[in-house]
């Protein structure tokens, strides 16, 4: 959850001159010069594209580039699109709020307890199968939905339905089997009836595995070049985060979700929580202080996405990326104050805070274990140390500066020898050298 600090005063923008746009597209093209970001990104006023960006490779070892129509994982965006779906079959009176688990699913621990709307809201205290140890190499094979609750089945409770806010991705699961029990099919065949054909959305579906012939893009982490992600297989995220599509047709179905083409206004209501940071039917409400705004995030393999929906101002803002080492809140930031008529900070990433470019140089880049096997790269965020390991699906991380060339997070620490060209890497007691690659 996000909590932000500083005002907006909005006013309507009708035309940005070419120097704005001009300004974006440069803070855009400054990002993938310095490897911090590939992906595209969109902004939509009163249902239409007032700009759009892509940088960076689809697919980087044959180096073709992201167009406007490449289609990424939306990750968990794809939660929102589930809680339209679980939402209009309640108007279709197909389900209610009140309906339990049980009717569906009686094995899930506490199923007679839980309602719909608490898996909407993550109030069921169910077990978050992205956390099980063994996660990372099970979602990378097809399988099927009663596989699916038999890997969940005996996990723990974590807490009484209805009493705490968790986030499980679990829940959203549920939701997308529920939803294929209702209608007697699969969950691409509803989401395409009920979303992508009344929005004439071509680049919006769900599949189970990444499809280059289609136009999708890979999922890369940041080294000293772009290694390719394993690949999820995504049979593992029902309704949680398998779909894919564009920032313009993300931006399309939130428009829609807002001006009533997709559900009611009533049913809106109800979705849309009340309080900043506050969980509703998969959305949260963000932390402006004079504005209402709405976002969700997301993150499988490395696509990172993020939507913010400002209703009042019919402004969507939506950015999707294959490859990142900065906060996407941070992009977003910019893509705001594109509209507002607020240029872009071009940040310094040659250097980090309390220390020279001069010397950042000789430790930043990417070290590799003894085994040659594992990598690790150093960058800056423009103002704190990152790290991003080569492991499919590592994050990327920052660290603080604790002087001497000692740089630490939580668990992690870092010591660079820039005279030997090597960090020694520290985590629960265990340490490795890393040498730097030339």
């Amino acid at each position: 959850m996000k909590h932000f600090t500083f005002f907006l005063v909005f006013f309507f923008f009708v035309n940005q001159n070419y120097s704005a746009q001009q300004n974006l597209d440069t803070y855009f093209d400054h990002l993938f010069d310095n490897k911090k970001m590939m992906g595209s990104i969109a902004i939509s006023h009163k249902d239409s594209i007032v700009y759009s960006k892509q940088i960076g490779y689809s697919n980087a070892e044959t180096k073709k580039m992201i167009d406007e129509n490449t289609k990424f994982r939306v990750a968990s965006i794809t939660k929102t699109y589930t809680a339209v779906l679980i939402l209009k079959a309640i108007e279709e009176q197909k389900l209610k709020l009140k309906t339990k688990l049980s009717s569906y699913y009686p094995q899930i621990k506490n199923a007679e307890k839980i309602t719909i709307e608490q898996l909407l809201k993550h109030r069921t205290g169910i077990y978050n199968f992205t956390e099980k140890d063994d996660e990372l190499d099970w979602e990378k094979n097809f399988h099927s939905q009663d596989e699916f609750i038999n890997y969940v089945l005996n996990e723990k409770s974590n807490f009484k339905p209805g009493t705490q806010y968790e986030y499980s991705n679990t829940n959203y699961a549920l939701l997308g089997f529920i939803l294929e029990k209702i209608y007697q099919k699969s969950y691409a065949e509803i989401l395409d009836e009920k979303i992508a054909k009344p929005l004439n959305l071509k680049n919006t579906y769900y599949s189970f595995e990444i499809d280059e012939t289609k136009n999708e893009a890979l999922s890369y982490n940041i080294q000293d070049n772009y290694l390719k992600n394993t690949t999820v297989n995504y049979s593992n995220h029902p309704g949680s985060g398998g779909i894919t599509s564009t920032p313009r047709e993300v931006n399309k179905f939130l428009s829609a979700v807002f001006e009533g083409k997709l559900i009611s206004a009533k049913t809106l209501e109800m979705m849309l929580p009340k309080k900043a940071g506050e969980y509703g039917f998969g959305i949260i409400k963000l932390g402006f202080t004079d504005v209402d705004a709405y976002e969700h995030t997301g993150r499988v393999e490395n696509f990172i996405s993020e939507y913010w929906y400002f209703p009042k101002q019919r402004l969507g803002f939506v950015c999707l990326t294959n490859a990142v080492n900065i906060d996407t809140t941070e992009i977003m930031n910019n893509l705001v104050g594109y509209a507002y008529q607020k240029s872009a900070t071009l940040k310094n990433y040659k250097t980090i805070d309390e220390m020279s470019e001069d010397k950042f140089s000789k430790i930043k880049g990417t070290y590799r274990g003894s085994n040659k096997k594992e990598s690790i790269t150093i960058s800056s965020n423009g103002k704190k140390m990152t790290l991003q390991a080569s492991e499919a699906g590592q994050i990327y991380f920052t660290l603080q500066n604790k002087g001497n060339n000692t740089f630490q997070s939580d668990n992690v620490k870092l010591t660079f020898h820039p005279e030997k060209e090597e960090l020694i890497f520290t985590q629960e007691g265990i340490t490795e050298i890393f040498k730097k690659q030339l």
